[in-house]
């Protein structure tokens, strides 16, 4: 049963049922000015969760579930200590409108079981194995099976390496049924280090002339993959981070087993400068720096204050490294070269570029990926905007012969 996240991206949410048991995959939330959530299933109903990874538009309504109930949480212990921290950042800034507060997350943690890559987990009559990802450190895809039939469910998936982990390989097994993501399936990515260099080259350029770098960027994944190419590329003196992701960084710090170069990220962490307060984000100002810091989209966190500081500074640079919801102040800086300061709308004298160092497979990839699988699986795809489902449908059909559609919320199909 598709619960969430079909021609959409956001709140995913499927329930996988055999004879025997019912398992949930994943419970997220569609973030908006008013959270979004999947289709109801009750707590009672089902006999456990398994959450893929951190992100919220996969964990955020996952507290729901343990009002009442005490269901267990298969996750990794990465994943587990980070969707504490973003679900609870989640409650203080979006708790109004939410069914649950931080007792629940707590409980929540409580019930977690910890499971690893290739780890085999038995659910009554079902046996899943998560998989590596290669999308941030943690995640993982659910390979399923009952009663003789196999489900491969990728969440997000990357099949590129990135300096943090490894990319996702395809499994060397037959399934039934494989669920896959469309984020960017009519989108190709640049080569990563063509990409990389690129960006270097435009940090350097604004350092040389004396101004200011900000580098807006997730705090879960992007801005520990900026620090670490960063590093990677000679920039010592005059990093600095700020917001979510110092947590963020102990976290990954303390699971060096999820990380590609584990000490390289420590190397990375060790030259960079850990913003505690207001004084120090005064301080990252007042010098050529390169400050990395959330919102990844600019609506909200402690780039704002930054974004306030240089963005008349024709010699400073604003480089977006994530993904823009329209909408959001990052899509509309990009649109429109205008960002609010204070309670004024101004043009933006920074230079401003987007740099596309996406955690997702591109259409490539995605294309690359379904073409290896082994035998003739039945293809639905989710995780995109509409057109993007349709494409990677159409030309699943056209191009390997595969049967394919793109589910709507609430549809049910059986193996």
């Amino acid at each position: 049963s598709f619960l969430g996240g079909t021609r959409e991206v956001g709140r995913n949410a499927i329930l996988v049922e055999s004879a025997g048991a019912r398992l949930l995959l994943d419970y997220g939330v569609m973030l908006d000015e008013e959270p979004g959530f999947p289709a109801h299933v009750r707590a009672t109903d089902i006999d456990g969760i398994v959450v893929t990874h951190a992100h919220l538009d996969h964990s955020g309504a996952v507290p729901i579930f343990y009002l009442t109930e005490r269901k267990p949480l298969f996750i990794t212990p990465i994943t587990a200590e980070l969707v504490r921290v973003l679900i609870k950042d989640f409650i203080k800034l979006s708790g109004y409108y939410l069914p649950f507060e931080y007792l629940e997350l707590e409980t929540m943690m409580r019930c977690r079981r910890d499971i690893h890559y290739g780890m085999k987990i038995r659910v009554k009559d079902m046996v899943f194995t998560p998989i590596n990802a290669g999308h941030i450190p943690g995640s993982f895809m659910v390979d399923i099976e009952a009663r003789g039939k196999r489900i491969l469910y990728t969440a997000d998936i990357n099949t590129i390496d990135t300096r943090l982990v490894r990319g996702a390989r395809v499994p060397r097994r037959r399934y039934d049924v494989v669920i896959i993501e469309s984020t960017y399936a009519t989108q190709e990515h640049p080569d990563r280090r063509d990409l990389e260099e690129e960006f270097v080259k435009e940090v350097r350029s604004v350092i040389d002339e004396g101004g200011r770098v900000l580098i807006p960027a997730f705090a879960v994944g992007r801005s520990q993959e900026m620090l670490s190419i960063l590093h990677a590329y000679g920039f010592r003196r005059n990093v600095y981070i700020d917001g979510m992701a110092r947590e963020v960084n102990e976290i990954f710090l303390s699971y060096p087993d999820y990380l590609k170069a584990p000490r390289a990220f420590m190397k990375a962490l060790s030259t960079v400068r850990v913003v505690r307060g207001w004084r120090d984000r005064r301080e990252a100002l007042k010098r050529p720096s390169i400050i990395v810091a959330p919102s990844g989209m600019l609506q909200g966190g402690t780039a704002i204050y930054y974004m306030e500081n240089l963005a008349l500074d024709e010699r400073s640079g604003v480089f977006l490294v994530s993904f823009q919801i329209p909408g959001t102040g990052g899509a509309k800086l990009l649109e429109t070269g205008r960002f609010t300061i204070g309670d004024r709308e101004e043009e933006v004298k920074a230079r401003v570029r987007r740099f596309d160092f996406s955690s997702h497979a591109g259409m490539t990839q995605l294309h690359d990926f379904l073409r290896g699988l082994r035998g003739e699986p039945k293809i639905y795809v989710i995780h995109g905007e509409e057109e993007n489902c349709k494409a990677l449908v159409d030309w699943t059909v056209e191009e390997l012969g595969l049967e394919a559609q793109a589910p709507q919320q609430g549809d049910e199909f059986e193996v």
